[in-house]
């Protein structure tokens, strides 16, 4: 899954991604693995010769949002439409070379930049608006153009009121088709990184009322220290609960910034324990055993008989595999199964 680092310039962009990239950052794109502990946790279980964990995939390599409220380049914009996700980093600290508004206004970048998502969106709404009162089909019942029109319609006016398409969570599978089809900006989900100092990660009332207001339109918000998260990075392992713990944190906030990405997403994930690969892969919430088992391999998905089933509290109180079969905590699910986050999987396949 591809993840736009997107912002203003001198926000922190570079410094967040090499961050939450833990040293494997060789480039501007990284396959970045989602932190885990049930995985942690059956890799030192199964001991496997190999371990492959899920990740999503940063991009570094996104133009810097233009300021000052001047339209996206077209640059920008076939970066971030390309983008599965866009994580906004927001520059919350004093910086004197930024380009982008002298004065630190955290609260102001982040809700301009979504502005400019939402306008760059409404301006494709009302062009095609206007194309498509001169369509032969826009006033037959069922025809593509009708059920445009009739979307439009309904998302125009709240994109005018600066409604990002993310918020609105009624939309019906036609109108997620449309909207699909147009790659909207305000319509691809959001996670906000607020790069503050250290003595901001306690953010101000303001800041945290914010964070609420985001999460109530379905875009989830952090604050992160971007220095501390690259110096937390580079440690090694073995030290980092000491650091974390001198600065009152539990785990670096890269980690529940890229956990938020993933979920944001609409992934869980589900497991596959092998002594020669234990796997953990990302799956749609929601998807059945069969579109787990070709997530696995197509040829697996063609041949499926059943689905050994073990959720992972089982897997947990079991201590192994072997002990939650003999538990009895195995159960055969057929194809229309919904995988649940964390369930560990075996396919019964013809081959």
């Amino acid at each position: 899954m591809k993840v736009a680092i997107i912002g203003y310039a001198q926000a922190g962009k570079s410094t967040i991604y090499r961050a939450a990239a833990r040293g494997l950052a060789k480039g501007e794109v990284t396959a970045v693995p989602v932190p885990d502990e049930r995985f942690d946790a059956i890799v030192a279980q199964v001991k496997p010769k190999k371990q492959t964990p899920a990740t999503v995939i940063l991009h570094d390599d996104v133009e810097a949002a233009n300021g000052s409220g001047k339209t996206f380049s077209l640059r920008f914009i076939d970066q971030a439409k390309k983008a599965d996700i866009l994580l906004h980093v927001v520059r919350g600290f004093e910086n004197p070379v930024s380009p982008y508004f002298a004065e630190v206004d955290p609260l102001r970048d982040q809700e301009n930049l979504d502005v400019e998502l939402v306008l760059a969106d409404l301006q494709i709404v009302e062009n095609r608006l206007e194309r498509l009162q001169k369509s032969p089909t826009v006033k037959q019942s069922g025809s593509p153009d009708y059920l445009e029109k009739q979307f439009f319609d309904r998302i125009k006016p709240l994109l005018e009121e600066g409604t990002p398409l993310r918020a609105i969570v009624d939309m019906n599978e036609d109108e997620q088709t449309v909207a699909r089809n147009y790659q909207f900006l305000s319509l691809k989900p959001m996670v906000v990184a607020f790069n503050v100092a250290e003595s901001g990660l306690s953010g101000t009332p303001e800041m945290n009322e914010r964070i609420e207001e985001l999460a109530k339109k379905e875009t989830p918000a952090f604050y992160v220290a971007a220095p501390i998260e690259e110096e937390i990075a580079q440690l090694d392992p073995a030290d980092q609960p000491e650091f974390l713990d001198s600065l009152g944190l539990k785990e670096p906030a890269s980690n529940v910034v890229i956990k938020a990405v993933y979920d944001a997403l609409g992934l869980i994930t589900f497991f596959t324990a092998g002594d020669n690969d234990t796997r953990a892969w990302p799956l749609r919430k929601g998807s059945n055993a069969l579109k787990a088992a070709g997530t696995i391999h197509n040829d697996i998905a063609k041949g499926f008989i059943r689905a050994e089933i073990v959720h992972y509290s089982d897997y947990l109180v079991a201590g192994s595999l072997d002990a939650a079969y003999s538990a009895g905590k195995m159960s055969l699910e057929g194809k229309e199964y919904v995988l649940q986050d964390g369930d560990l999987i075996h396919i019964r396949n013809k081959s």
